[in-house]
């Protein structure tokens, strides 16, 4: 390790701080965000009774503070709702969990302040400040210049290898075995793994693709018109170059539907992203289906090791599910007691999915809760603007965003590559439907926000 680590982790919070100086509160937002995902190293310091100092923590206390001390409003004018329970759920159910494997309070109580902090602290941020229209679309445009604000990293990554984290900060985050592919490199940049830059480079480039597409850019930018084209298009020469079939996989699949939702003004294309995680969790978990025809179909369109992959990921899930519903309910809790094991208590298994962590861990209760998280925003957003509105110039620069979490729980049924933007825009689309159609109108960009009463109040 470097000096650079501490330097990066804990220079954060003032750094945060002084972008609320600098810029309107969303916009602090949105940069502190893309900064810290991109560029803080993949490291935690460990605090007894407190939960791990990460990258997302320190990305949420930076914003929580920029916010309390520039931007107070904010807080005053969130209210919790009917609709936050999912969040909740799953991020109180570690404690249940606990309990009701004689692992204690304490144990319980730990568990669920780290999962409050990791994936309710940026649905909280979300919440509070990505709850119009204008808020929602300058989020899509921050994540689009992020893309490009990773090309240059990635590029070099891949002539150079997977090195940036290891120079900086003085280790590789991964196996460094994994980032060969194709007969090239897969770039990690400051991320976790290749796969999480690749889906990390896919959402930027169907953001910029559909500001692009709407017009938005053009309209907002009018001086550099000429140039977003080939932006849009460098971007998606490297997402091809991150060298991840399921990531390229869902880009040529989010832009088939976000075309046929428009062309045809049908719901159901986006409603289908919607139903395939629940099916397949459904098919899955219960047994019914151990997916040896999708092995199969995998080996007749994909290269060998590619296949070997996902037989192996498939596999590990079917005995993993057994395992999970030896305690379906509240599952078996933390510290891989999901896993299973041989004769010398040595774990036999693999479990890749976030679909299948979570359902070992926290069970069906668990599980069903982080469904609902990650699907019932999206499928919000289509209600309040069903297809017909989709070519609406305010509404066609947005699209991409409940696309997005589709695409992530899709992708999350065999990678369990966290994104805090996924709770963000989860916090963001929810606020959306709670402010009604006054959140169709300017918002004042996050400075002292008007107050609005939520349709119904849980408290």
């Amino acid at each position: 390790m470097t000096p650079m680590i501490p330097v990066a982790m804990f220079g954060w919070l003032p750094f945060s701080i002084w972008l609320f100086t600098r810029l309107q509160a969303r916009h602090a937002v949105i940069a502190g965000f893309l900064l810290s995902w991109m560029f803080l190293p993949q490291y935690a310091y460990n605090f007894s009774g407190i939960p791990d100092y990460t990258k997302v923590s320190a990305m949420s206390y930076g914003v929580l503070l920029g916010t309390l001390f520039f931007n107070s409003e904010a807080l005053s004018r969130f209210r919790p709702h009917a609709l936050d329970l999912p969040l909740i759920i799953w991020c109180v159910i570690p404690f249940f969990t606990s309990l009701s494997n004689g692992l204690g309070a304490y144990d319980g109580l730990s568990t669920t302040l780290a999962r409050s902090t990791m994936w309710g602290l940026p649905y909280f941020i979300g919440r509070l400040y990505f709850y119009n229209r204008q808020a929602l679309t300058e989020l899509a445009f921050g994540i689009f210049l992020g893309g490009l604000i990773y090309i240059p990293f990635c590029l070099w990554e891949v002539v150079m290898s997977p090195r940036l984290h290891r120079l900086v900060y003085g280790f590789h985050p991964h196996s460094f075995g994994q980032t060969k592919r194709g007969g090239g490199w897969r770039p990690v940049v400051f991320m976790e793994h290749g796969l999480m830059v690749a889906m990390w480079m896919v959402t930027a480039w169907l953001s910029g693709y559909q500001l692009l597409r709407s017009g938005w850019l053009a309209r907002k930018f009018p001086q550099w018109k000429q140039l977003w084209g080939p932006l849009v298009l460098g971007l998606l020469v490297t997402v091809v170059l991150c060298k991840s079939t399921g990531a390229l996989g869902l880009l040529v699949f989010g832009v088939f539907v976000l075309y046929l939702v428009q062309l045809t003004r049908w719901a159901l294309p986006m409603k289908a992203i919607l139903l395939i995680p629940i099916l397949y969790v459904l098919a899955r978990g219960s047994g019914y289906w151990d997916a040896q025809n999708l092995i199969d179909a995998a080996a007749r369109i994909a290269s060998e090791d590619r296949t070997a992959s996902l037989a192996y990921r498939l596999q590990n899930e079917n005995i993993l599910s057994e395992r999970a519903l030896e305690r379906a309910w509240l599952g078996w809790g933390e510290w891989g007691r999901s896993f299973v094991r041989d004769e010398d208590g040595r774990p036999i298994s693999v479990p890749d999915g976030l679909w299948i962590l979570a359902f070992g861990q926290n069970g069906l209760i668990g599980l069903s809760a982080l469904l609902v998280t990650l699907l019932l925003p999206p499928l919000l957003f289509l209600i309040r603007y069903p297809p017909r509105r989709w070519r609406d110039p305010p509404v066609a620069a947005m699209t991409s965003l409940p696309l997005l979490m589709g695409l992530f729980t899709i992708d999350s049924l065999f990678n369990a590559m966290f994104n805090p933007l996924i709770l963000i825009l989860a916090g963001g689309l929810t606020g959306l439907w709670l402010e009604g159609p006054e959140s169709d109108t300017e918002s004042t960009g996050g400075m002292a926000p008007r107050p609005v009463e939520p349709r119904t109040r849980l408290f």
